[in-house]
């Protein structure tokens, strides 16, 4: 009895012993490996990126409608405002909506007196910038009298935020259809926004738009390389005062932008270095087709050198024919010679052929030459608004006269807008994509900098969108700038690779031949203290 007893208690002990033993590898061990092995991930506010994704971009115009027209009562005044507000309210839901703010009224006194003390329409308007500067995102549409100014044919844009329209009819409905067209399409660019929109936003059921797919995509900095291109400078020795010619004709716009992008500036000359594509001769003149354009820049940009920054780069390219290319001309699809003589790579830059006249037989080489800046600028210039997404040219406007101010108000203003509606449009697609990826891989580390980052881009981003709903414009790119710029850098953070390649099923493979001999024995153990209670708990029989 005594030993039934003390092998009782052993057992007892032994049991005790498997279950503690137990307890701390499925209880304590367990529940500790599984918290020490997974991977830090910050909380981030992924019903917010849903809703953002989902959200249609409302953006406000404040525009002032001012008659210079004779014989119009307040009746027809009341009635061209409400007929103005009805053509240029959206007649059908988009993802981009416009919203005008429109006041309508009839020219004042000191208003009527400057155009009467005026000679020309570009002394009107500066004038009139001078006694009214106004704002960013309000513009005023003067309309003209088409007797009273028949040098005054289409709707003409000034260079600060006056659009001058020349009315024939007499009805409000005509001269409002006519108000609205010309700021939609001319002024606010309406169709322009959209495109920008649905490229951003990485919408296919759409064909690519030549204006999208010329201009480069936003960035908060763009690197401009200006490079002079001499394949015999034994020949000629070609000069150019680069450093005047930007002070003069950049330096201007890139203050006008200085605020919202970085340009930064540079130039080189190349010396001995050909086109690799040869022109055709016709006429004792060498020509290059559209066909052979897309070939010359290969060669040339191996030689441009690496960029500097991760801003992308810009590159003008003046070109100085040898003696055998030489005179050296450009035509277009139409079989005429270019004026410009130069041609522009989509979101790479441009080049611009330069023909210097050859030196005579027997002078003493090289000939020094140099180059008129003035008309290699005006071209550099051209190449670099457009590929900036500035304004082009529109069949049935007229523009006055940018001068020394590089960028008019409303070119700027009409930047801003567009540049606006596509960062919030990539900002909202990048987080998008980065919260399905983050759902989808959930070993991937997220760290706090990254929750900080997509914070403060859906902050930025709310933000933006009220802004631009309330007429901000200035503002609400700004925000829009930071949404961007914080969105990226959280998508592209190193740290989100670290542990995209190490699934779950790895993380098993590694630990199982660890724990699988461990857990044998202690689940074997905990299986017979099992039956081992079980057993006493039955009644012993007699």
């Amino acid at each position: 009895m005594a030993d039934t007893d003390q092998e009782t208690a052993e057992k007892r002990t032994n049991v005790q012993a498997a279950i503690g033993v137990g307890f701390v590898c499925l209880v304590v061990g367990l529940p500790l490996w599984w918290k020490t092995t997974e991977v830090y991930r910050v909380s981030l506010p992924y019903s917010d990126i849903d809703t953002l994704a989902d959200t249609k971009i409302k953006y406000t115009v404040d525009l002032n409608v001012i008659s210079f027209l004779e014989k119009v009562s307040e009746t027809d005044l009341a009635s061209l405002s409400r007929l103005v507000s009805e053509e240029l309210e959206d007649k059908k839901p988009q993802e981009v909506t416009s919203h005008y703010r429109t006041f309508t009224r009839e020219a004042s006194s000191k208003e009527q007196q400057i155009f009467k003390s005026a000679s020309s329409l570009q002394e009107i308007d500066l004038k009139l910038s001078q006694e009214y500067p106004g704002k960013a995102n309000e513009y005023s549409v003067i309309l003209l009298a088409a007797k009273n100014y028949p040098d005054v044919k289409k709707p003409t844009l000034g260079s600060h935020r006056f659009v001058y329209i020349p009315v024939t009819a007499t009805d409000m409905a005509v001269i409002a259809e006519y108000v609205a067209e010309t700021v939609k399409t001319a002024l606010v660019r309406e169709t322009t926004i959209l495109k920008l929109f649905d490229t951003a936003r990485g919408a296919r059921d759409r064909k690519p738009d030549k204006e999208m797919l010329r201009s480069v995509r936003f960035h908060s900095g763009y690197d401009v390389t200006l490079t002079l291109v001499n394949p015999r400078p034994d020949i000629l020795d070609v000069s150019w005062d680069i450093e005047s010619a930007v002070n003069a004709y950049l330096d201007p716009f890139v203050k006008s932008m200085s605020n919202y992008t970085d340009i930064n500036i540079k130039s080189q000359v190349l010396y001995f270095t050909k086109l690799q594509t040869k022109p055709k001769k016709e006429n004792k003149e060498y020509i290059f087709t559209s066909k052979d354009l897309p070939h010359m820049i290969n060669p040339l940009e191996a030689k441009l050198g690496s960029p500097a920054s991760t801003n992308p780069e810009l590159n003008f390219l003046v070109y100085v024919p040898s003696k055998d290319q030489y005179p050296l001309y450009i035509k277009g699809d139409d079989g005429q010679k270019l004026a410009s003589n130069s041609f522009l790579s989509p979101q790479w830059g441009g080049i611009h052929i330069y023909n210097v006249a050859q030196p005579q037989e027997g002078v003493t080489l090289p000939v020094k030459s140099s180059l008129d800046m003035a008309q290699v600028m005006r071209v550099i210039l051209s190449q670099l608004r457009l590929l900036l997404n500035l304004h082009s040219q529109l069949g049935g406007t007229e523009f006055l006269p940018i001068g020394k101010n590089a960028v008019t108000d409303w070119e700027l203003d009409s930047w801003l807008r567009s540049r606006c509606v596509e960062n919030l449009a990539t900002s909202s697609a990048t987080l998008k994509s980065l919260a399905q990826l983050l759902g989808k891989i959930s070993n991937i580390v997220i760290n706090d900098d990254i929750g900080n980052e997509v914070h403060k881009a859906v902050a930025s981003m709310h933000e933006s969108l009220q802004l631009l709903s309330d007429g901000y414009l200035v503002e609400a790119y700004q925000h829009s700038k930071s949404a961007i710029l914080a969105s990226e850098k959280a998508f592209f953070d190193p740290s989100l690779l670290e542990l995209l390649y190490f699934p779950e099923d790895q993380k098993f493979a590694i630990y199982i031949p660890l724990f699988l001999p461990i857990s044998f024995p202690v689940l074997a153990s905990l299986w017979q203290s099992y039956k081992w209670y079980k057993g006493l708990s039955k009644p012993k029989q007699e």
